[in-house]
């Protein structure tokens, strides 16, 4: 988080092929307490961009906006989630719902217009802070599932093997958890990989 984000001013980054309109909405936000840190007549080189300034949000409006900036935001998207606000000309539903599978957090049909930016960032903001909430949650909840199914895999095998009951099993994961500093995941990985292995080496010693 940049320090401007710390001290409660959001760093905007503004991409306009128009200058006259983009000098207004600069201004403007300028005015409404933002920090306009890059003005920029088209997207190219919009990934190197961002990198060097880290904007809170980007805000585009090109006329002919095109897929290749499509590619850069869903770049963008998928290693460093920026809120992007997106205004733009192009009604067709299909590249609407391409530049929000992109990672456009909103975007409005028809010009930017200096006096409405500001809410439509502010709008913009929260949805993505609520969306980055989400995502979190369901990684968080993929990688508990994925965890639990280590280690009902590794007790599976545990009982098989040792003829031990589920209690018994989970118990000693637990054992070799703590003996080898590892997490409850991490030990049942270990137990996979060893006793699949001593169950292919008994396959092969029966044939």
């Amino acid at each position: 988080m940049s320090a401007a984000t710390q001290n409660n001013i959001v760093r905007v980054m503004l991409v306009d092929d128009v200058p006259q309109r983009s000098l207004r909405v600069a201004e403007k936000l300028t005015g409404d307490g933002f920090d306009v840190i890059a003005r920029l007549p088209s997207a190219a080189g919009l990934l190197f961009q961002i990198e060097q300034q880290k904007p809170d949000v980007i805000l585009i409006d090109l006329q002919s906006p095109g897929r290749d900036m499509l590619e850069s935001l869903s770049v963008i998207n998928i290693h460093n989630p920026t809120p992007v606000v997106m205004f733009s000309e192009e009604e067709d539903p299909s590249y609407i719902e391409e530049a929000v599978d992109a990672g456009v957090t909103a975007y409005m049909v028809g010009g930017v217009e200096a006096e409405r930016v500001k809410p439509v960032i502010d709008v913009a903001m929260a949805q993505f802070k609520s969306f980055q909430a989400l995502r979190q949650a369901l990684d968080s909840t993929r990688t508990q599932l994925e965890s639990l199914s280590v280690i009902d895999r590794a007790k599976s095998l545990l009982m098989q093997q040792h003829s031990v009951s589920e209690d018994k099993a989970h118990k000693l994961l637990r054992t070799l958890s703590m003996d080898t500093n590892q997490s409850l995941p991490q030990a049942a990985e270990s137990v996979i990989k060893i006793l699949s292995q001593n169950k292919k080496n008994s396959g092969n010693h029966d044939n």
